[in-house]
């Protein structure tokens, strides 16, 4: 079988580069269709036209030219294609006569090779049998064990998906997009400011996120064109207007008032943004990781939840202080699991209270692991920083609950933090509470506007992970009558001033100078 260059992942990768042509057929393609495609599906069908294009070329050049069999007669000039050397490709430009008496009379033909190669010389009109000799089974051409589009895709991972992609937007004056879906400018339907407006009333009257499709049954648009054409129309004018966001209700897509959502949907607040940090792992005890999986931060180096595995039926998670005044939760990877996969910016679901039984919405935001909406929520029911929260699906589409464990009001002792100087100092303070916390993760903050300042400053003087831990760190030990603090006590304190997973803090406390660990996560100075 001939080996064709397409079906290689190094020309790929390596060698195919969008060309004129490529631009041409694309915009064809999505010229003559009534549905947007995706990246993904143009990708497959560039795949497909220069598979199809070199097997018309290899057909047309082997129907001009001779495949080389030492039983066979060539005169001068004659084209040959040789499979054994990869069907290169040679011009006969001499014959003799050959000389071995074991295979009686034969030719040997010379043979300059494509490409500037040196010369070689090969049998011809061989009597004798040669295991280059083709039988008439042979079938050049055969197309058994070639690869499809498809496993050609799979295997040049995002490459060749993201090569089409800055193609597409590069070329905005002949490409349109929506989402992941592409049509040619010259195929959008008009949409006036007119349409936009009734977009917005209707989305202010629903009081919550709508569908394009529903959207249309009010914004008339030209009824000629395929409904699909339409809603790619529609949306491009909704996502170019500021008053409008993409966001997710299930598994749909659908539009909402972007002055309708929470701050924390249309951005990460402040004190939830981590930019991870490089920290040797290996210094991590059993113990200090058992922590960490305990904590279940959603910005650990936690292994990926199995895709065969089951769906978690509830999970819990741990309140902690950007959370409490994002007025948000963490979306953990079981919580991941269990809510609808994104839809722009943000998702819609709608949360249960465990208590009261009132429904709220809530929005799920991927990109920041987090769910918006929950300010209130902490504040009617009194939440403090360290509370254990409880999520779990209700059975109802969308819709999830959410929960605490109440308790018999008792007294606790929590730490105050101040923030003194460019510092925070701690003390202690006794506080009723009836919920169930973690006592280590409980805190109470005096100022949360000194406790923003102080965040500030310590950005602004580039203070390090292992800066904030030899900071913090020996506050959290003098407060205590054992001389010793325990990890998660130093995680909820660091994440003050600086958000920050569990391990990067643990490793940078077991390399602080005269950090001992004195067991059960409790450490020394």
């Amino acid at each position: 079988m001939i080996k064709r260059k397409t079906q290689s992942v190094d020309f790929w990768l390596r060698d195919y580069h969008i060309h004129d042509d490529d631009h041409e057929f694309i915009y064809d393609l999505l010229a003559e269709s009534d549905t947007p495609k995706t990246t993904e599906d143009l990708t497959r069908a560039i795949i497909q036209r220069h598979m199809q294009q070199e097997e018309r070329f290899l057909r047309d050049e082997l129907s001009k030219a001779l495949i080389y069999d030492p039983a066979e007669s060539y005169q001068e000039g004659d084209v040959v294609y040789f499979p054994a050397m990869d069907f290169s490709k040679g011009r006969v430009t001499s014959i003799r006569p050959g000389n071995n008496p074991e295979h009686g009379e034969f030719d040997v033909i010379t043979v300059e090779m494509e490409g500037g190669k040196i010369a070689r010389t090969f049998a011809a009109n061989l009597q004798t049998p040669h295991k280059l000799n083709r039988t008439s089974d042979d079938n050049l051409l055969d197309g058994a064990d070639l690869f499809s589009p498809v496993e050609i895709l799979a295997k040049t991972g995002n490459t060749l998906l993201t090569m089409v992609e800055e193609h597409l937007v590069a070329n905005p004056d002949f490409f349109v997009r929506a989402g992941d879906a592409w049509l040619t400018t010259d195929q959008i339907a008009p949409v006036n400011i007119g349409h936009l407006n009734i977009a917005e009333a209707l989305i202010e009257m629903e009081g919550g996120p709508v569908s394009t499709r529903k959207l249309l049954e009010q914004v008339e648009l030209d009824s000629d064109l395929p409904e699909a054409i339409q809603i790619f129309s529609l949306d491009t004018a909704l996502q170019h207007d500021e008053r409008f966001i993409q966001v997710g209700v299930g598994e749909e897509s659908a539009w909402y008032l972007r002055r309708l959502l929470p701050a924390a949907v249309i951005e990460t607040p402040e004190a939830l943004r981590y930019s991870p940090v490089t920290y040797d792992r290996s210094l991590l005890n059993v113990e200090l990781l058992q922590v960490e999986y305990e904590l279940k931060d959603e910005w650990s180096d936690a292994p990926e939840i199995a895709e065969d595995a089951e769906t978690p039926k509830s999970a819990i998670c741990n309140l902690i202080y950007p959370h409490y005044i994002a007025g948000t939760m963490p979306l953990t990877q079981e919580i991941r699991e269990m809510t609808p996969e994104a839809r722009g910016r943000a998702t819609a679901i709608t949360l249960v209270d465990g208590r009261w039984g009132s429904k709220f919405p809530a929005w799920v935001v991927p990109e920041g692991r987090y769910i918006a909406g929950l300010g209130d929520w902490y504040k009617e029911h009194k939440l403090p920083v360290g509370a254990r929260i409880l999520f779990q699906p209700t059975g109802t589409p969308n819709e999830y609950l959410i929960d605490f464990k109440p308790q018999r009001a008792r007294r606790h002792w929590i730490r105050l933090a101040i923030v003194q100087g460019a510092k925070l100092v701690f003390q202690m303070q006794q506080k009723t509470m009836n919920v169930d916390i973690d006592d280590q993760l409980t805190l109470n903050v005096g100022d949360p506007a000194a406790v923003q300042d102080l965040r500030e400053h310590l950005e602004l003087e580039n203070y390090d992970v292992a800066d904030i831990v030899a900071l913090i760190m020996p506050e959290l030990v003098r407060m205590s009558p054992q001389g010793t603090a325990h990890v998660k006590a130093l995680y909820s304190a660091v994440n003050l001033v600086r958000r920050l997973p569990p391990a990067p803090i643990f490793a940078a406390l077991v390399e602080l100078p005269g950090a001992v660990d004195t067991g059960s996560g409790f450490w020394s100075l």
